[in-house]
């Protein structure tokens, strides 16, 4: 903790008690956020009102001319990005009021674990989320952890052990491409995408427990391809080829007794599209809507 503040801090969304103090520059950029995204927000607002009006008036007006239609369509066209870019603006705001930054001994240790495994992991201060590619961490169509991985899970184990993170589950979360499991192998030990999902983030758990983390601070869960960071790509004949992105499990820090099952998004994750091509190992999703697989302790 840093010197000339309190054990609480005013968060805009509501009073929260952190587990230990953030420095007051986190602090600070961390509202500073918040101000610029309802700033935009009210931006946004004034202009999607401005479209609507213009809209109404061409739909007043006579549409006998070609030239006022199109002026009708231009409108309505850019009502709707504006619409899009309000929602998205909202959101952003939406998910920063309900996070909050981690003591900043336990956030620099997290910095530093990722700085020293930069193609292994990265860390999203703002989302309190320690991210690992999964192409690294296992192998092909396994859930079983590389050796490799095991080190820096380790110490990202001793990290969250220290007292100053003793206020925090561990949220672990799986994710795979869209591209279908084909190996007859690897169906039988996981037979979709979503079960593939779940068993990488309880291979991820089982590490941390057996390097000393609690039991009973876990909670796992899969989403298979339904939660991507990044478009996976399509190929010519429609088949879905993954992108790499994709394939990750991801670690939140989360307060104790906090009672959302999946962690928030953050515009930080929320990539361009990209075509990234697959690897082609199988990793795919089910038909129909996404569905969630839960796996909480042993």
């Amino acid at each position: 903790m840093r010197k000339g503040f309190g054990l609480s801090l005013a968060c805009l969304t509501g009073a929260m008690i952190l587990s230990g103090c953030a420095g007051q520059e986190r602090l600070d950029r961390y509202k500073k956020l918040q101000r610029q995204n309802q700033a935009t927000i009210e931006d946004l607002r004034h202009r999607l009102d401005e479209a609507r009006s213009r809209i109404q008036a061409l739909e007043n007006a006579s549409r006998d001319t070609a030239t006022l239609r199109n002026k009708l369509e231009q409108a309505r066209a850019k009502r709707k990005r504006l619409e899009e870019a309000l929602s998205r603006a909202e959101e952003k705001l939406s998910e920063l009021g309900k996070g909050a930054p981690l003591p900043e001994k336990l956030d620099d240790a997290l910095v530093e674990l990722a700085r020293t495994n930069p193609e292994l992991m990265t860390y999203n201060p703002d989302r309190s989320m320690i991210k690992f590619q999964s192409d690294l961490t296992f192998g092909l169509g396994s859930a079983a952890v590389n050796d490799a991985a095991v080190d820096s899970l380790e110490q990202l184990a001793e990290i969250v052990s220290r007292p100053v993170a003793q206020g925090y589950e561990v949220r672990i979360v799986g994710h795979t491409d869209n591209v279908p499991i084909a190996k007859p192998e690897t169906k039988k030990k996981h037979p979709s995408n979503w079960h593939l999902s779940v068993h990488r983030a309880i291979a991820v758990r089982d590490v941390l427990e057996q390097a000393g983390v609690k039991a009973e601070r876990f909670g796992v869960c899969g989403y298979g391809p339904h939660r991507p960071i990044v478009a996976n790509k399509t190929g010519p004949e429609g088949d879905p080829e993954g992108a790499k992105a994709n394939r990750r499990v991801e670690v939140f820090l989360m307060p104790m007794g906090e009672d959302a099952t999946s962690p928030k998004k953050s515009s930080g994750d929320q990539g361009k599209a990209t075509t990234e091509a697959g690897d082609g190992n199988g990793e795919k999703a089910g038909d129909g809507a996404a569905a969630e697989l839960k796996y909480t302790g042993k």
